[in-house]
């Protein structure tokens, strides 16, 4: 693994900031600032995939996941021939469990501070509208977030954001879930976002060891990119959203284990 060394000055100042509110919290122990990437992630991030690997936010596009195997780019972005900005992502999460990754995703948002354990240097906050149903007893872990709307702040590369991530059940974006227990997928957390009016893909597939997590952001529901200055615009975007979600998530797959055995059972 590579260490990342890619911290721009105003997340060196957050990461002072989390690493203060944070203290006395019962997780506190599982905020680290040593953040590394998979040496073969590499190459993924030197250059841009092919445009052509893409694919649209078209339910016949987002059923392709569904299929066996993995698609001919895994990890990687680029600016699609159309003009949108496109970004894949495949992290494995050894020791890891399906249940794991769904606690995670309802978990994280009670408050700011757990959200910074996620990417200490880049989160400030994840404010879940209804906050009620994080705590509400009879819910299944899934639906403290599906039907639920994150207000976020938190940097994408030196990029300081305010978006919202309105989760969806995947059927909402247009996958045909009746396929979801054949295609072995376990997991999922899927949205719109309110950044580029982006849609946000996460499928969770169980594996020998864990779970891999397959990450699709496309926005080609936003804005087309058509001048060259315009098109690199929306190639730094892809690039600083891949090396956001390698790096927070790679992450999370160093303690998500730790961190739900301690918490799993608590709101």
């Amino acid at each position: 693994m590579l260490p990342v060394t890619y911290y721009p000055v105003a997340t060196q100042e957050l990461f002072r900031h989390n690493s203060e509110r944070i203290e006395g919290k019962p997780y506190a122990k599982y905020f680290n600032g040593d953040l590394w990437l998979h040496d073969d992630v590499m190459p993924a991030i030197r250059s841009a995939m092919p445009s052509g690997a893409a694919i649209t936010s078209s339910p016949e596009d987002l059923d392709s996941l569904l299929d066996g195997g993995y698609h001919e780019v895994e990890t990687g972005f680029c600016v699609t021939d159309d003009g949108h900005p496109y970004v894949t992502s495949l992290i494995r999460f050894p020791g890891c469990t399906p249940e794991m990754f769904t606690w995670w995703f309802w978990w994280h948002s009670v408050e700011p501070e757990r959200y910074s354990l996620w990417y200490p240097y880049n989160h400030q906050q994840a404010v879940p509208r209804d906050r009620d149903v994080l705590t509400r007893p009879g819910v299944a872990d899934v639906d403290r977030y599906i039907g639920n709307t994150h207000d976020v702040i938190e940097y994408i590369g030196p990029m300081r954001s305010e978006l919202t991530i309105r989760f969806l059940h995947p059927s909402g974006l247009g996958f045909d879930t009746d396929r979801f227990a054949r295609s072995g997928i376990s997991a999922h957390a899927c949205g719109e976002l309110s950044l580029n009016n982006g849609v946000m893909i996460h499928l969770v597939r169980t594996t020998a060891d864990g779970f891999e997590l397959r990450s699709r952001y496309i926005f080609d529901r936003g804005r087309t990119y058509r001048t060259d200055e315009e098109r690199a615009e929306a190639l730094g975007f892809a690039y600083e959203m891949l090396l956001h979600d390698q790096t927070e998530f790679t992450h999370l797959s160093t303690f998500l284990a730790s961190v739900y055995r301690e918490f799993g059972h608590r709101a």
